[in-house]
């Protein structure tokens, strides 16, 4: 009889997900960018946002040949995710300008720096996850619209046309401009470099500022008892030393080209059963990924085990 001879317990993982991603490489393409959330909407058929901290359980590659995958990501700091919030402020206040209505999917997707964004531009998609049919036969998921926002200048300063100024936005970077000889017209704005000009720099001179003749106060010479003046001479370390900023105040990790932090690389050899497999818990922002390889004249690839949470069936953290 139908449903008869059925295991006792049924299937309860709350919100079924597929969260193992298989991106596969063909010969000769070194790497390509991953945006997770494009990804998880594709092959779950959901909406995940971009604008979250997505988990990572491990990654692995899988590869007959020596050689290694890097995977890098955005700086995990707390620049990165005030840049990210003023951003976004930003981009909801100018969208609150007119009535349209906000599209069912509506988002604040962003690039994760030039490159990426040049790529999709040129017809370079983002990596997706593939499925298999036949033996040998794979292909990735396709989606049917993923546009990273887009920034409209309320003055007019694109001088090849009649319309304002559009740009996007990527995270780590410099800005890229339209225009050489116009460094107000922007193709794409670097987020962690925008937060960097809005933010007032420390006080050159470092703080607690010590007046000068601190060192010859009564009380502060009171237990003087050499002839090197010892306690001067502290107090002379604790008035110069020490008293600015630890850190470049001009530069914001993130702000330059040079920007991405290398969050796993994984080794291959030829030997039989040559597959890396690297199990530890990674962050990921917003959930993109530049991926790059070397040593691979043939195909590979690469897996993402992605945690299980509360979000849509993963585990994901608001900015």
């Amino acid at each position: 009889m139908a449903g008869a001879n059925l295991p006792a317990k049924k299937y309860k993982k709350s919100t079924p997900t597929q969260l193992r991603l298989v991106f596969s490489f063909d010969e000769g393409e070194s790497g390509g960018y991953i945006d997770l959330a494009q990804t998880l909407s594709a092959i779950n058929r959901r909406f995940y946002r971009q604008g979250c901290y997505y988990y990572i359980n491990s990654f692995e590659v899988e590869s007959l040949q020596d050689g290694y995958v890097q995977i890098e990501v955005a700086p995990d700091t707390w620049v990165t995710q005030q840049s990210w919030k003023r951003a976004f402020g930003t981009f909801q206040k100018m969208n609150s300008m007119v009535d349209t209505p906000r599209p069912k999917y509506h988002d604040f997707k962003v690039f994760l720096d030039a490159d990426h964004r040049s790529n999709v531009n040129n017809g370079i998609e983002n990596k997706r996850p593939i499925l298999t049919g036949g033996i040998g036969v794979s292909g990735g998921i396709s989606v049917d619209e993923w546009d990273y926002a887009q920034f409209v200048n309320f003055n007019d300063r694109d001088s090849a046309s009649a319309n304002p100024n559009q740009f996007n936005m990527h995270v780590v970077g410099d800005h890229v401009t339209t225009n050489a000889a116009s460094l107000s017209e922007y193709a794409s704005v670097g987020m962690i470099k925008s937060y960097a000009r809005s933010r007032v720099l420390p006080a050159p001179g470092g703080e607690p500022e010590i007046p000068t003749n601190n060192d010859d106060d009564p009380l502060t010479l009171l237990f003087q008892q050499s002839e090197v003046h010892a306690l001067e001479e502290i107090a002379e370390h604790l008035d110069t030393m020490n008293d600015t900023t630890p850190y470049d105040r001009d530069f914001y990790v993130g702000q330059s080209n040079i920007g991405l932090i290398p969050l796993e690389r994984l080794y291959t050899s030829s030997m039989p059963n040559g597959r890396a497999h690297k199990v530890s818990g990674a962050c990921v922002p917003f959930g993109l990924m530049r991926i790059s390889s070397d040593g691979y004249g043939q195909g590979w690839r690469l897996i993402i085990n992605v945690a299980s949470g509360t979000y849509n069936g993963v585990y994901a953290e608001r900015v």
